[in-house]
């Protein structure tokens, strides 16, 4: 409520707000002008920032190029590890089997172990998208987690599994196999029950290091192994260059494999961890 004595209206609010007189110094145009340029600069700034993060197909074709090559690399020396084995085996000429029963049970003894350590596989297949989630969301540290959670899982899981190479052979039986083919098959299955451990724990630091950014030197080992296997076969199936020794025939082909599959994840872990340290910067303090 007002009286006469002292009138309020909105001008007289407003009035202090407004520069008086000589009381507030007057901004010069050229400094408003300035002013003016060092924001429409700002603006400039951030529009330069927003065209550099831009989609450029060429270099998502050169990222997918850099990543696929190794991958494929990777994929073409493991099935020709397998390959290898099959080869060499459907050509021992011992006279206890003919080459065609050691290739058929080779390749059947192959597919029982694929059906007995597929199921623990699954803790490495899904190490490649929970690390590249955890690197996508600046988030490192959790990269490790996920590899040591899936190491432990397949190693605790896969064991159980293996129980299933002793009994290759009734399977085979009751599948309708020869009792021939079914015989050579289950002892070159027990012959297998060195690597799978080994092998799934190697591909789940390959998955790793490849979703951290460096799937090179696991396609490098591969290929070196590939290589390895084969010289392996040719010592301990046929004996190799050793005089007066003939190998250890049909098995030395998974001895050679359980070697060389374990070897590979040996040397993978001490040039990546030990030599390079590349876990560090995506590793749990």
């Amino acid at each position: 409520m007002t009286d006469g004595t002292n009138p309020t209206t909105q001008e007289e609010l407003a009035e202090p707000l407004l520069p008086q007189g000589d009381d507030v110094e007057s901004i010069p145009p050229e400094d408003v002008c300035a002013t003016t340029d060092n924001d429409d600069n700002n603006n400039d700034d951030t529009g330069d920032g927003d065209s550099n993060t831009e989609f450029s197909f060429q270099n998502e074709v050169a990222e997918m190029v850099n990543l696929g090559i190794p991958l494929a690399v990777s994929f073409f020396c493991r099935m020709g590890m397998a390959s290898t084995d099959s080869a060499f085996v459907g050509h021992i000429h011992n006279g206890d089997n003919s080459p065609e029963v050691y290739l058929a049970a080779a390749v059947l003894s192959d597919m029982m172990v694929t059906l007995c350590i597929t199921p623990p596989l699954a803790f490495n297949q899904i190490v490649s998208a929970l690390v590249g989630q955890a690197m996508g969301s600046n988030n490192p540290k959790m990269a490790g987690i996920w590899l040591q959670q899936s190491m432990f899982w397949i190693a605790v899981t896969m064991t159980p599994c293996l129980v299933g190479l002793f009994y290759v052979q009734p399977c085979l039986e009751l599948l309708g196999f020869s009792q021939e083919i079914s015989e050579v098959a289950g002892q070159y299955a027990k012959w297998n029950l060195l690597w799978p451990v080994p092998n799934g724990l190697y591909q789940c630091l390959r998955f790793y290091f490849q979703a951290c950014g460096f799937p090179r030197p696991a396609m490098y080992n591969n290929l070196a192994f590939l290589g390895i296997n084969a010289l392996l076969n040719w010592i301990f199936v046929f004996g190799g260059p050793i005089p007066g020794w003939n190998g250890f025939g049909f098995i030395g082909a998974a001895i050679s494999l359980s070697i060389s599959r374990t070897m590979q994840g040996v040397c993978y872990f001490i040039y990546m961890f030990l030599i390079k340290e590349h876990h560090k910067h995506a590793w749990p303090d």
